[in-house]
């Protein structure tokens, strides 16, 4: 393994006991925990992993995780405003851990935890190939960042997203999503990028419990995606 590699790890987020329900529909915690660990096995493949964990579920007692290996496990308290959203919780976890681990990587790859990408090989690599990149993260429409899947400097996220969260309010409208893409619009370009491989996952959308695969709208993306590309290397400027 080159030293690159050595500088990036993959983070995952995770809500197996989800801690509030409004708003979502796979609340079944036998069934979000099984899915957690099928993504952490595929992910160990590539590097080491930090499972970062929010909820009631007893963690620390469950053997199927411990016994993974590659796999660094970091527990958190649940969030004490759910309602405010899974990007709200979600990202105060992430500043949790960056707050607090000891030893913390120059980049990583943050995935929301239950969701695979089969063609992971090729972003993985993509990642090693732009690390010169500030982030590589992709843009949606209505003014929205792709926060399921971006790869990060550690200090950019420290300067640029540490307490971003407290902007996140799914009650009001305002999500995650919105707040960081609002955040990156006011940087200069030159410091990101939108993913050139295909970033399509397979996973369960929380707040449907249906797949995430659509394959008119992954199809029409792959179009686009191609088109963006010639047109603008710097940042994708739409998408569904």
């Amino acid at each position: 393994m080159n030293n690159s590699l050595q500088k990036i790890v993959i983070v995952l987020t995770g809500t197996i006991v989800p801690n509030v329900i409004i708003n979502s529909k796979h609340n079944d915690a036998y069934k979000r925990r099984n899915e957690y660990l099928d993504c952490i096995r595929f992910y160990t493949q590539f590097s080491k992993v930090y499972f970062l964990e929010n909820s009631s579920y007893s963690l620390e007692e469950d053997s199927e995780f411990k016994d993974i290996p590659n796999l660094v496990i970091r527990k958190f308290l649940p969030s004490l405003f759910p309602e405010r959203g899974k990007g709200f919780q979600e990202f105060e976890m992430l500043d949790k851990w960056i707050e607090t681990e000891k030893d913390l990587v120059e980049k990583f790859v943050k995935i929301t935890g239950r969701y695979l990408y089969p063609n992971f090989n090729s972003i993985w690599k993509e990642c090693h190939q732009n690390t010169g990149r500030k982030i590589l993260i992709n843009q949606y429409l209505l003014a929205q960042a792709g926060v399921e899947l971006f790869f990060t400097d550690t200090n950019f996220y420290r300067e640029n997203f540490l307490g971003l969260y407290h902007y996140s309010d799914d009650m009001k409208g305002v999500n995650i999503d919105m707040c960081v893409y609002k955040k990156l619009n006011s940087l200069s370009k030159d410091k990101f990028a939108r993913f050139y491989n295909n970033t399509k996952c397979i996973g369960i959308a929380g707040d449907s419990a249906k797949k995430m695969q659509n394959l008119f709208v992954d199809s029409l993306n792959s179009i686009i995606r191609k088109l963006n590309y010639i047109f603008d290397k710097q940042y994708i400027w739409i998408s569904f």
